[in-house]
């Protein structure tokens, strides 16, 4: 599919519906922001060159139960508009564009932050969410309690759920990294992919997290140290 420079692929003025995640946190959902969506989805997840991530646990490789790829921000058009509104919006350098590929309901993502970012202060995190419905979960951060494995993601009291798809723009703001985590369960009675395009920001101030994420390097016993992940084409 071809789309001329000029025509706008988003919808700029989509209502923009906000809640507060106390303490200092907020997610925002903007139902319809991306036009035609259906076609943008068929043709990004015929094209985009989506790769297996393997995250090192243990002294060994294990494949995230999703497909990604990055990209740059001026390789597609829907992409250098987003970034655009998104920049005009919140007056920020946006980083971008991670994608990141659910093949059915039996892909997911846990609970968990971004702690990459490494400052979680003040940070927005805006992601456009191509085909299928499915719930995405927001839990507010323990210092101490239940380990999350026992509550499953969407049982929690506490919990926010969310259901993005079909051209929806999802944004986490404030310290919602810090004090909040997301995920995207697995729903195995989705049989239908799913395409969540990210663009992060973070303003780098206040206390940096300096605990290592499961992407850093690891060293076992004297085996000399590994990267914390790789990439394989599927």
């Amino acid at each position: 599919m071809t789309t001329p420079a000029d025509e706008l692929q988003i919808d700029r003025r989509a209502p923009v519906e906000r809640i507060a995640l106390p303490p200092t946190s907020w997610v925002e959902l903007v139902p319809g922001f991306v036009r035609d969506a259906d076609a943008l989805f068929r043709e990004l997840h015929t094209t985009l060159p989506w790769g297996q991530t393997e995250v090192l646990r243990y002294d060994k490789y294990v494949p995230e139960n999703r497909l990604g790829v990055g990209v740059r921000t001026d390789s597609h058009v829907l992409f250098r508009q987003t970034d655009l509104h998104l920049r005009s919006r919140f007056h920020v350098q946006f980083t971008g564009v991670s994608a990141i590929l659910y093949r059915d309901g039996h892909d997911f993502q846990g609970l968990h932050s971004d702690r990459e970012m490494r400052w979680l202060d003040d940070t927005v995190i805006a992601i456009a969410v191509l085909g299928a419905r499915r719930p995405f979960v927001l839990r507010p951060r323990l210092e101490r309690g239940v380990p999350l494995e026992r509550i499953p993601a969407g049982t929690g009291p506490d919990d926010v759920i969310l259901t993005p798809g079909e051209g929806d723009l999802l944004i986490m703001g404030g310290a919602a990294q810090r004090e909040w985590l997301h995920g995207v369960p697995a729903a195995l009675g989705v049989d239908k992919p799913r395409i969540s395009l990210t663009w992060r920001w973070t303003s780098r101030k206040g206390r940096p997290d300096t605990n290592p994420t499961f992407y850093e390097g690891r060293q076992f016993s004297d085996r000399p140290r590994q990267p914390g992940s790789r990439t394989r084409r599927p």
